[in-house]
């Protein structure tokens, strides 16, 4: 479809999907993949065949001597920063100058914590390899295959909130093309409540309760009228029960706005408590920087 992109990034599922890997490599589609720690290869006897134990024979002498490990930091959302560590592997099926690159980034290249240690294979060239100098893919130095892989949890958490909360699997039983259609039409309103919610939070608003204007909303249309049971209200002041009235441009679609804002509330209504959703964002995200406020 022409559409520009740096890499495709995945978890251990993908990462670990021989077949994946080479049909991306056979196409020159460029990409950064998480391995297994245990992930490992043919090796000759006394060599190191798997991805941790290549990563625990590389000296580190803390930070005044790293050795080939290489310091980074990493910014996130909310301001602060993070010292990381990364390092460039050499081993018999990764290095510099090979087709795949085996890169680790951790926190602390000691102990190697489990849930802030990430082992990367990736197709992009090194800067100043010999390999960069003919590969179509653009060079990528170890920060930025790092933030390249950092980007997974994004996605991950819009998918979970898309397909949960917003009825991206709600698709029944239809043919494929249906499904399909389906599944961009719930992106797209995602995308529209997102954008909906952080213009309301540019202009000065609290989030999902006051807006640009305090207007009143326009009647309903006899239309959206009808089917109504007998004596059902809507189910908040001040805005209806439907997304739009009527599809003819006019001040009827503010109420859209207004409605976006309230369905993002839902998606956050329907999280867990702070105190739980905390280990939970441990676990999954690896303080990749994701933060939910209550209010």
């Amino acid at each position: 479809m022409e559409i520009p992109f740096r890499a495709v990034v995945g978890d251990i599922l993908y990462g670990e999907h021989r077949k994946l890997k080479e049909g991306l490599e056979d196409r020159r589609i460029p990409y950064v993949l998480a391995l297994k720690p245990s992930h490992a290869w043919w090796h000759r006897v006394g060599e190191v065949g798997w991805v941790q134990g290549v990563t625990l024979s590389a000296h580190w002498g803390g930070p005044e001597d790293p050795g080939e490990w290489v310091e980074l930091e990493r910014r996130f959302r909310d301001g602060h920063t993070e010292v990381w560590w990364a390092l460039e592997a050499e081993c018999a099926p990764y290095g510099r100058e090979k087709t795949s690159r085996l890169l680790v980034a951790t926190t602390d290249p000691a102990s190697l914590p489990h849930l802030t240690s990430w082992y990367l294979a990736t197709n992009l060239p090194a800067p100043g390899s010999k390999r960069a100098e003919h590969s179509e893919l653009g060079a990528a130095d170890l920060a930025e295959i790092v933030r390249l892989y950092s980007l997974r949890s994004w996605i991950e958490q819009s998918y979970k909130l898309v397909k949960n909360s917003l009825g991206w699997a709600h698709y029944q039983v239809r043919k494929d093309i249906a499904i399909r259609r389906h599944w961009q039409l719930v992106r797209c309103a995602f995308t529209f409540c997102w954008w909906a919610c952080m213009e309301s939070r540019e202009v000065g608003s609290p989030p999902v309760v006051v807006f640009k204007r305090d207007e009143t909303l326009p009647a309903l249309s006899e239309e959206a009228r009808r089917g109504k049971k007998e004596g059902q209200t809507a189910s908040r002041s001040g805005a209806a029960a439907v997304v739009a009235y009527g599809v003819e441009e006019g001040e009827e679609l503010v109420g859209a706005v207004r409605d976006a804002c309230a369905l993002l509330e839902s998606v956050l209504g329907s999280l867990p408590p702070p105190k739980e959703l905390q280990k939970l964002l441990e676990r999954l995200f690896c303080g990749e920087g994701l933060y939910f406020y209550t209010h």
